[in-house]
């Protein structure tokens, strides 16, 4: 199937929200959420988030791929590391004041770091996978990254497997390991050529 990989827009806030959450995974949804009835709630989070100019999940940051017949089937959502300290407030502002948490920027450790690009978020719908649409949504990250001349950085759950050996196939290798969330996880770069 051919694909037309685009900006995306305030339009798909609602779909990079699920980016977003299924890159996370369900169950650390359900907790961030504070309980699977809450999980309309973590949406509505991540979509307001999605909306806005300055986050880092904002639509700015991101690509979605379309189907000719203009369906959705996939999104990358990646940006520069020097930028995580300022993209991130916005999501310590609304975890607050939306989701009732009690956070500070000082207790989150950083992800990425300022000499990457880094890719936060991949997702294609299951009936659009094995059809090479995750190769070429990380190819437009590594494009972002190409011109911001910085590797493009990632990390994945060491109980991921079939991601790692997305990323692997793709040429990323493994540069070490870091902290997201409570847990290590493998921290793999796309060297720039």
């Amino acid at each position: 199937m051919d694909f037309m990989i685009l900006r995306a827009t305030t339009k798909d806030a609602p779909f990079l929200a699920e980016t977003v959450m299924s890159a996370i995974g369900e169950d650390h949804c359900i907790q961030m959420a504070g309980g699977e009835y809450r999980l309309p709630l973590l949406r509505k989070f991540f979509t307001l988030l999605a909306v806005s100019e300055v986050s880092q999940y904002s639509y700015r940051n991101a690509f979605v791929a379309y189907t000719r017949r203009g369906e959705r089937a996939g999104a990358i959502i990646c940006y520069d590391g020097a930028d995580l300290e300022r993209l991130r407030q916005p999501f310590i502002d609304e975890a607050n004041r939306l989701l009732g948490w009690d956070i500070t920027a000082a207790q989150m450790k950083p992800e990425t770091s300022d000499d990457e690009m880094y890719l936060d978020s991949l997702m294609v719908l299951p009936k659009f996978r094995r059809q090479g649409l995750g190769r070429k949504l990380i190819g437009k990250a590594a494009e972002k990254a190409a011109i911001a001349r910085k590797p493009l950085g990632l990390l994945v759950d060491f109980d991921n497997p079939s991601a790692r050996n997305l990323y692997a196939g793709a040429g990323f290798k493994n540069v070490g390991e870091r902290p997201f969330a409570g847990k290590m996880m493998e921290h793999m770069q796309l060297p720039t050529d």
